[in-house]
């Protein structure tokens, strides 16, 4: 049998799996809920929000913009085929473009069975805040924080193998 090496990047005082960014609440749950906006160091709004791998609870429809996954797609328009159908100026999709400002779209069933879909991050912490790079003050203490990395190596590699050391997980 092939034994792959497996590697794992391990930082800090609990050598805590370093993968994953800290999770910060997104604009649009800040927008929602009145919060203060997040912003870039020179005070400009943050333009885009960090989508996070997130599973969805519901089936939803949602509409996609043709030739909007590249800049050059409409350039070769003549090599697609027709989109699903057209979203007029007031957001009604029909099958059959009605004026000639209609946006051509494809229209996408996206399910909870399918996995994760990078989606806004809309998570507040219980007083009603955003949650903001694990940030804490001395009313939310460190036990509070947003997960922002997986348990420590050592604690995994026991749940998760019974082995009794990380090094031992990791290289079987």
């Amino acid at each position: 049998m092939d034994r792959k090496a497996r590697i794992a990047h391990l930082a800090g005082p609990n050598a805590t799996i370093q993968n994953t960014p800290p999770l910060v609440t997104s604009n649009k749950a800040r927008a929602k809920h009145n919060l203060p906006l997040l912003t870039h160091p020179d005070g400009a709004l943050a333009q885009f929000d960090v989508l996070r791998p997130q599973r969805l609870a519901a089936p939803v429809t949602v509409y996609v913009e043709q030739f909007s996954a590249h800049p050059l797609e409409a350039d070769a328009a003549e090599l697609y085929g027709p989109p699903d159908g057209y979203i007029d100026s007031a957001g009604r999709v029909h099958k059959e473009r009605q004026s000639a400002s209609d946006k051509p779209v494809y229209e996408v069933e996206m399910r909870p069975e399918d996995g994760l879909y990078p989606l806004p991050y809309m998570a507040l912490q219980a007083n009603g805040g955003a949650w903001r790079r694990n940030v804490h003050s001395p009313t939310h203490p460190k036990k509070r924080l947003g997960r922002a990395s997986f348990p420590t190596v050592r604690a995994a590699s026991r749940r998760s193998t019974g082995c009794r050391s990380a090094r031992t997980a990791w290289e079987t």
